[in-house]
C-alpha cells in the first residue's frame, strides 16, 4: 500500500508559536520545579537527622552492650542500633524501587509483523521531534498512552518510553485522527519543549512510590516485631518514627501533587498543539468527541459478552460487535455517519453537559473535552482529512482482534462446554435489548431514563387538561436533565461553601462568585429546583389524566382497566423503595466488614447479631414475595441462587473466621435482586406507555 495513503499530509506553514510553550506552561513548570526543590531541602535535613539518629542509636547500642553484656541487654543494644537503621532504609529505600508497568494485558508487536503500522509511527516521531518508541504494544480497550517502567534514576537519565495502542480506539477512529491521537502522546514527549515536564512527571512518581509504597518496609518491620518482645517494642518506636516522617513528606506531596495536576493540565494543551501542528485542528477534537462514545461503546459491548458468558457462549472477537453498538447508538441518537463512523455534532456533545457551574478543579490532571476542543478550535490549523479507517495501517486485522479479544477473557474460567456467539446472534440480541429496553419514540424522551411521580388515582378530575402535543414536547422532556443536573450542581455548590472543594471561586451562568457566594447561589438553584419538581409532577399528572380521560372516550371499562394497571405500578413502586431501604440499612450495617475495617471480636459478634435478628428474616419473606410475584422470572439462575439462600441458615462469622462466600453470597444476592427487580418494574411501565398510545386518537 503507498505511504501517503496512509499517512495524512501534514499542515504547512504552521508557526513555530504554536508549539512553544505558553506563558502559563512555563509559569506552571516554575512553580513545580520550585516546590520540589523545597521538598528536596526539607527531605536533605530529614536524611541528616536520620544520620545523627543512626550514629546516636550505633553509639548509645554498643555502649549498653559493651558496659552491660546480658542477653537482655545485647537484645536491647541491637534493638536500639535496628531502630536508627531501619529508620535510616525508611528515607533511603526508593533509591531502589522499581515502578514496573502492568503487562499482563498488552501484547508486544514487531515491524515484521506491522510494517506499514511502523512506517507511519517513524514518521510520526520524526514530525514531532520525538524517539521512536522502545517497544509498541497493543491492548484490547479504548484507550492510547505512553508508558515506561521507572526508578530513582529515571530522573537524570533517559527512559526511551513503550508505546500502547488500544485496539478499542484503533476500531473507532479514522487515518487522521489515529495520526492525532498518536501525535499528542508524542507531544508530551517531544524533544521541543517537554523535558522539564517529563522531569517533573518522573519525580511525581518517584515522591509517590517514596511516600506510599511501603508493603516490603512494613512486612518488614513485622518479621522483626516477632522474633522477640523486646524488638517489638524497637519495631513500634520505629514505625511511630517513620510515621512520623511519612506526615511530613505526605503533606508536601499534596502540596507538590496539587501543583503537579496544574501544570498537568497546561502538558495536555501543549501536547494538543502539538498533535494539531502535525495533523490540523479538526482531527484531533472529533477524535476526542467520539472516543467518549466507543468508550462507552465499549463497556456495553463487554456487558453484553458478559450475557452471553452466562450462557456458555462467548465472543472470538468483540471489535466488528464493539461497531454494532456504536451504529446502533447513532441510530438511536439519529447521530450522521461517515465511512461508517458517527459523527459528534456539536449540538449533540452540549446537551451532554448542561451544568451551569463551572470552577478550576486543582487536583484535574486533564482539562475538560470541551475545554480542549476549545482551545484546539482556536489554534485553527487546517490539514487535510483522511476517512479511511486506522484499521488501513494494521496487517491481519482480525487475527490481531481475535488475540486481544482472548486477553479479555483470560480473567475467567472457561467452561468446557463454552460456544462461540456470531456476528448475527450478537447483532439480534442487540437490537431485540434495544427495541424491548426504549419507549415509543412519540412521547420524545419525555418518559426516558426517570420514573414518574407516584399519583392518587382519585384525584386525576381535579387535574387540569392538556392535549398529547402540549405534553410531550422536547422542552418538557429536557426537564427531568434539568433536575438531574440542578441536583448535581448543588452538591457542587455545598462542597466549596464546605471546602471540601479546594475552590476559591467559581462561575454561575457565566458569572463570577467567590466562595461566600456559594450560600447565595445554592438559595437560587434550591429554588430552581423546587419550580422543576413541581413542574415535572404537574406535567406527569397531566399525562397520566390525558390518557385516562382518552381511555373514557372508549369505556368506562377501559378507563377503569387503565387506573388499576397504573395503581399496581404505583404499589409496586412504593413496595420496591421499601426493598431497596432495606437492602441499604442491612449493607450498611455491614460497611465495616466489606471495606476490611479492623473491629474487636464483640464488636463483629455484634454486628451479625443484629443482621440475623433485625434484617435477614425480613429480607428472605421480601425475596419469597418478589419470587412469587414473577418479579425474577426472567432469571432462573438467580431464582435458584435466592431460593437456596432463604432455605440457608447462614453463620457469616465464626469464633475468630469471616466466612468470605456467605458474606459474598449476601452482597451479590442484594445487587442481582435489585437490578433484576428495577428491570420487571421498567417493563411494567413500559407496557402501561404503549398500550395507551391506543387511545391518543379517540
Amino acid at each position: 500500500m503507498p505511504q501517503d495513503f496512509v499517512y495524512p499530509v501534514s499542515p504547512v506553514n504552521v508557526p513555530q508559536s504554536v508549539t512553544e510553550p505558553s506563558p502559563a506552561f512555563k509559569k506552571e513548570v516554575s512553580g513545580v520545579i520550585g516546590s520540589i526543590l523545597f521538598f528536596f531541602i526539607v527531605y536533605v535535613l530529614l536524611l541528616l537527622l536520620s544520620a545523627a539518629l543512626v550514629a546516636g542509636c550505633v553509639y548509645a547500642g554498643i555502649a549498653i552492650i559493651t558496659n552491660l553484656p546480658r542477653f537482655i541487654t545485647i537484645v536491647a543494644g541491637i534493638g536500639l542500633i535496628g531502630v536508627g537503621v531501619m529508620v535510616f532504609i525508611f528515607l533511603v529505600k526508593f533509591l531502589f524501587s522499581v515502578s514496573k508497568y502492568d503487562r499482563s494485558h498488552i501484547i508486544e508487536i514487531k515491524e515484521t509483523e506491522q510494517p506499514l503500522l511502523f512506517g507511519f509511527i517513524r514518521q510520526l516521531t520524526k514530525e514531532t521531534q520525538t524517539h521512536f518508541p522502545r517497544r509498541i504494544y497493543l491492548s484490547a480497550d479504548v484507550n492510547a498512552c505512553v508508558f515506561y517502567d521507572s526508578s530513582f534514576l529515571s530522573m537524570f537519565f533517559p527512559v526511551k518510553k513503550n508505546l500502547q495502542i488500544g485496539l478499542g480506539l484503533v476500531n473507532a477512529v479514522n487515518v487522521s485522527e489515529f495520526k492525532a491521537v498518536m501525535a499528542h502522546e508524542f507531544g508530551h514527549f517531544s524533544q521541543r519543549s517537554m523535558k522539564l515536564g517529563s522531569f517533573v512527571y518522573n519525580v511525581n512518581k518517584i515522591i509517590y512510590n517514596m511516600l506510599f509504597d511501603n508493603k516490603g518496609y512494613g512486612s518488614f518491620l513485622q518479621s522483626w516485631a516477632n522474633i522477640d518482645g523486646i524488638f517489638a517494642i524497637f519495631a513500634s518506636i520505629t514505625a511511630g518514627i517513620a510515621q512520623g516522617i511519612q506526615s511530613i513528606l505526605r503533606g508536601m506531596y499534596g502540596f507538590i501533587n496539587k501543583k503537579y495536576m496544574s501544570l498537568s493540565r497546561q502538558m495536555e494543551f501543549h501536547a494538543d498543539a502539538v498533535a494539531a501542528s502535525v495533523s490540523g485542528s479538526q482531527s484531533l477534537g472529533t477524535a476526542l468527541r467520539r472516543l467518549e462514545l466507543a468508550a462507552s461503546c465499549y463497556d456495553i459491548t463487554l456487558q453484553k459478552c458478559d450475557e452471553f458468558f452466562k450462557q456458555k457462549k462467548i465472543s472470538s472477537n468483540i471489535y466488528p460487535k464493539q461497531k454494532m453498538v456504536m451504529l446502533q447508538v447513532a441510530e438511536d441518537y439519529k447521530l450522521p455517519l461517515q465511512n461508517g463512523l458517527p459523527q459528534i455534532s456539536d449540538e449533540f456533545f452540549r446537551n451532554s453537559n448542561t451544568s451551569r457551574i463551572n470552577f478550576k478543579d486543582q487536583w484535574a490532571s486533564h482539562p475538560s473535552t470541551e475545554d480542549r476542543i476549545q482551545h484546539l478550535d482556536s489554534l485553527a490549523i487546517p490539514a487535510e482529512i483522511r476517512e479511511e479507517s486506522a484499521w488501513v495501517l494494521f496487517t491481519e486485522k482480525e487475527q490481531l482482534q481475535q488475540l486481544l479479544t482472548q486477553k479479555v477473557y483470560e480473567s475467567v474460567q472457561m467452561p468446557t462446554d463454552i460456544v462461540t456467539v456470531g456476528e448475527t446472534e450478537f447483532d439480534n440480541k442487540l437490537k431485540t435489548d434495544t427495541e424491548k429496553y426504549s419507549l415509543p419514540e412519540v412521547y420524545n424522551g419525555f418518559y426516558d431514563n426517570r420514573q414518574i411521580v407516584i399519583i392518587d388515582m382519585n384525584d386525576l378530575a381535579e387535574i387540569a387538561a392538556a392535549s398529547f402535543e402540549e405534553l410531550f414536547t422536547k422542552e418538557h422532556a429536557a426537564i427531568h436533565k434539568k433536575l438531574t443536573t440542578t441536583i448535581n450542581d448543588i452538591e457542587i455548590v455545598k462542597a466549596i461553601n464546605e471546602k471540601r472543594l479546594d475552590v476559591k471561586s467559581f462561575d454561575f451562568d457565566g458569572a463570577k462568585y467567590s466562595r461566600e457566594g456559594a450560600t447565595e447561589v445554592m438559595e437560587k438553584m434550591e429554588a430552581d429546583l423546587k419550580e422543576l419538581q413541581a413542574m415535572q409532577e404537574r406535567l406527569d399528572r397531566q399525562a397520566v389524566a390525558f390518557f385516562v380521560k382518552q381511555a373514557e372516550k372508549i369505556t368506562s371499562a377501559t378507563a377503569t382497566e387503565l387506573k388499576e394497571k397504573y395503581q399496581q405500578y404505583f404499589e409496586l413502586r412504593k413496595k420496591a423503595d421499601e426493598f431497596l431501604l432495606l437492602m441499604n440499612g442491612m449493607l450498611d450495617g455491614l460497611a465495616p466488614i466489606f471495606s476490611g475495617q479492623s473491629m474487636q471480636i464483640e464488636g463483629i459478634h455484634s454486628m451479625i447479631g443484629q443482621l440475623k435478628r433485625d434484617h435477614e428474616p425480613i429480607f428472605k419473606q421480601k425475596l419469597q414475595s418478589w419470587i412469587l410475584a414473577g418479579a425474577f422470572a426472567g432469571n432462573g439462575e438467580l431464582v435458584t441462587k435466592a431460593t437456596n439462600f432463604i432455605a440457608s441458615d447462614y453463620a457469616y462469622f465464626t469464633d475468630t473466621l469471616f466466612l468470605e462466600n456467605e458474606l459474598n453470597d449476601l452482597h451479590s444476592l442484594c445487587n442481582e435482586s435489585w437490578s433484576e427487580l428495577s428491570n420487571y418494574i421498567f417493563m411494567k411501565f413500559r407496557e402501561i406507555l404503549v398500550k395507551q398510545l391506543q387511545f391518543v386518537n379517540q
